[in-house]
């Protein structure tokens, strides 16, 4: 099973596509986003962060200026790689709901 937490982490990366952030985005617009998408609080900010760039690995740090601002490299690749995971586990746990639906399905027709 996916998380929530990795749920939201994609959805984050969807986000900055989304608002045209293809190769480069900065440690203060990731804040922003996940300030108005998930949740303001510090720890929840220092949470997010922390998956994408250390546990996951979506984004890599490129730059760093003086003023203490990062500026993180989209990992593309990784994410994809995460994402087609993602997907055949959604995929594979569908195929089951829908065999468990089809035996639902028999034994009803079985008891009329």
């Amino acid at each position: 099973m996916i998380s929530r937490a990795f749920r939201k982490c994609v959805e984050l990366v969807e986000e900055m596509l989304g608002q045209g952030y293809r190769l480069q985005i900065t440690s203060t617009e990731v804040e922003r986003l996940i300030k108005m998408g998930i949740g303001a609080d510090k720890r929840t900010t220092q949470k997010y962060m922390r998956m994408l760039a250390e546990d996951l690995g979506f984004l890599e740090i490129a730059a760093k200026n003086p003023s203490g601002i990062i500026v993180y490299r989209i990992n593309i690749e990784t994410i994809e790689q995460f994402i087609s995971e993602h997907l055949k586990e959604k995929l594979r746990q569908a195929r089951l709901n829908d065999i468990c639906l089809q035996q639902k399905e028999e034994v009803g027709a079985e008891k009329v």
